[in-house]
């Protein structure tokens, strides 16, 4: 008989075990291991802002005053404010569609409008966007430290020794750190240094002289467009925000992380970092205009003391935004990696409990991106084509993407009952209704419920001319496209609606809501559940499933019909609970006990309303569709700007967020 070998216990799906000591009454003492839930480590606004500050700043900071010179200032400036928004704004509409569909994290937001395809989309550009920054980092304290204590550049065995001893003794035990709260403090410090950095760039651009050379004001304001070298700015421009494949990382280390929260973080963090960028970015392109290199701070004087200072906090900061992004990575390895429900939803606090995990996990991340950023000096095009890649399908693509999948229902809806509406029922294709007495079956929009042909939704035959110019603008406004996602983001939810009744409900890491219209989703069991008191809890607005907003102002609003289902306690693989007996037992009575320690010790959950409860709107899905369309262009724009050499240097600092 041949059989399969059993999976490895390192990735196999583990319950936390905790150590307890038990005494016996003849005072005996035993130690006993007790299944238990691992309490992740929360950070209160501040220090989540300060670990997403990090995870926004890092060394694309020192890029910006050349990506000013070649879009031109007045461009550059606006562009600076377009991309904040728009980041401020993706941040807070990824949390708040995955908050609507029950999802803890990105991927699986993603995979609930599309599937496996969706989920490894996002995994595996998230996991090329962190090791891409990770290898980065560490060239960046190699080159830094290296400066700092006078090696010489071709010394190469003693800067590969120095960034081995700063690496090991620094950014490895922060990367071991198992909750992402862990980094506040060190995020903290590395907010400080940044702010630092950019005050001592302004400090030594000689941004009067510069000015006076041009002609003041007014030679400044007629050369504010580059339009020749403008996809050049913006390539490096709408890279230099990019945190969304960290998001969900740090807005589940938030200490009650409900959406009004989540905002203040993600509008008090743009705002400063936008303030950080304009700073730098005008200050450096003021101070050296049309020499503006890649790295401002190659144009700082090599014998100023504050110039030398930037350089070193430059490398200081590297230690510290590091460790965020092994995190990164190495969640993405949880979710890819390990078995079980925990795993997949990126819990990953319970998956790295155990230290051999966490440990071994972030050695090899380490290692993986030590040895190449040891032995080479310049990786710029390959970090830049993976950096452009991943970061606009993340930070642009990805949000608009998701909420048209979640909602494709609703947009479908809008469009047929919109002017393209004869178009969609063509693509349709529509079966003849049944309309016989008594025989009738709803398989149309055009049939109600009682089976008559509702003849308000016939029109006259539209002309020839009318169906050309509809056919002409659907396809030049990428109808197709949309409305082609939008379905098969409706058929994602409807697994995902059904995936979700057949799972035991549980909180999320991100924040749970209520589900107004929840209880439809589960018709059957709210008939089979009716007048069970054990059961009927899984009812409540806690407890509900996802939502499913494929109904949601459609047509028939009707659910989708789901396969009958057992009664919850055999669901869940357990038999009906059995009649208390009369009297308690010690098992009862210790069972009480530990139950009210355990409602002792609970926190207070707050769950808010759903954020997406309401059905969406033309204006929010036109706001979807540009982050797409922008997330193309930022990615056309960003391997353009590697056609020219001199850019190589502005955009290897950038893609390093």
């Amino acid at each position: 008989m041949t059989g399969t070998a059993p999976p490895s216990p390192f990735f196999a799906p583990s319950t936390p075990e905790v150590t307890v000591e038990h005494r016996t009454p003849g005072g005996t003492r035993r130690q006993v291991q007790q299944k238990s839930e691992v309490e992740e480590h929360k950070s209160g606004i501040v220090g989540c802002a300060a670990n997403l500050v990090n995870a926004i700043v890092g060394s694309g900071i020192v890029g910006i005053p050349y990506a000013i010179k070649q879009s031109g200032f007045l461009a550059g400036i606006f562009l600076i404010f377009l991309c904040a928004v728009l980041t401020e704004k993706s941040l807070r509409l990824l949390v708040e569609t995955a908050k609507h569909v029950h999802c803890p994290s990105y991927e699986t937001a993603a995979e609930a409008a599309f599937g496996v395809a969706g989920f490894r989309f996002v995994a595996i550009n998230m996991l090329i966007m962190a090791y891409g920054a990770m290898l980065s980092y560490l060239m960046i304290v190699k080159e830094s430290f290296s400066a700092l204590f006078g090696v010489d550049p071709d010394n190469a065995p003693v800067r590969r020794a120095i960034l081995l001893l700063v690496s090991l003794a620094v950014q490895l035990p922060l990367s071991a750190k198992r909750d992402m709260a862990d980094l506040a403090f060190t995020s903290r410090v590395s907010v400080v240094i940044d702010t630092f950095l950019v005050f001592f760039v302004a400090f030594n651009a000689p941004m009067a002289s510069s000015i006076d050379t041009i002609g003041g004001l007014e030679g400044l304001l007629e050369d504010s467009v580059h339009f020749d070298t403008l996809f050049v700015g913006l390539g490096v421009l709408s890279f230099a925000f990019v945190c969304q494949h960290s998001a969900f990382i740090i807005a589940g280390s938030l200490e009650n992380p409900t959406t009004s929260r989540w905002s203040i973080v993600t509008k008090s963090t743009l705002l400063f970092c936008g303030c950080l960028a304009m700073l730098c970015g005008v200050s450096g392109y003021l101070g050296f205009l049309d020499d503006t290199k890649g790295n401002v701070l190659g144009n700082l004087p090599d014998d100023s003391w504050s110039a030398n200072a930037a350089r070193t906090m430059l490398g200081v900061t590297m230690l510290f935004v590091y460790p965020l992004e092994s995190f990164v990575a190495r969640h993405v390895c949880v979710v890819l990696l390990f078995a079980g429900r925990r795993a997949h939803e990126g819990d990953d606090s319970t998956i790295l409990n155990r230290s051999d995990r966490r440990i071994g996990l972030t050695a090899v991340l380490y290692l993986s991106a030590l040895i190449p950023a040891a032995l080479t000096n310049d990786l710029g095009p390959v970090l830049a084509i993976t950096g452009a890649i991943g970061g606009s399908s993340l930070s642009y693509i990805g949000p608009g993407l998701v909420f048209l999948g979640v909602h494709g229902e609703r947009f479908m809806t809008l469009v047929d009952e919109s002017w393209f509406g004869s178009l969609t029922s063509r693509q349709r294709k529509p079966k003849q209704a049944k309309t016989e007495p008594g025989n009738v079956e709803e398989i149309t929009p055009l049939v109600d419920s009682k089976g008559v042909v509702n003849d308000d939704d016939y029109s006259e035959p539209e002309s020839f001319l009318v169906t050309c110019i509809k056919w002409t603008v659907w396809i030049l406004s990428g109808m197709p496209i949309w409305y082609y996602l939008a379905k098969e983001g409706k058929k994602g939810l409807d697994r995902h609606a059904r995936d979700m009744a057949m799972k035991s409900p549980h909180p999320i890491r991100i924040g749970d809501v209520e589900y107004a219209r929840s209880e439809a989703v589960l018709p059957q069991q709210k008939n089979t559940l009716e007048g069970n008191a054990n059961d009927a809890r899984f009812l409540s607005p806690s407890h509900q499933l996802v939502r499913h907003d494929s109904w949601v102002g459609s047509k028939s609003g009707n659910p989708p019909a789901l396969p009958p289902q057992p009664p919850t306690a055999m669901r869940l693989g357990r038999p009906p609970p059995s009649p208390a007996p009369s009297r308690g037992g010690i098992n009862q009575l210790l069972g009480k006990e530990l139950l009210k320690r355990k409602q002792e010790k609970q926190k207070v959950v707050v769950i808010e309303k759903d954020p997406q409860e309401s059905p969406a709107t033309w204006g929010d899905f036109v706001v979807a569709i540009f982050y797409m369309l922008f997330g193309v262009l930022a990615l056309f724009a960003g391997v353009l700007s590697l056609s020219s050499g001199d850019d190589a240097e502005a955009v290897h600092a950038t893609r390093a967020l």
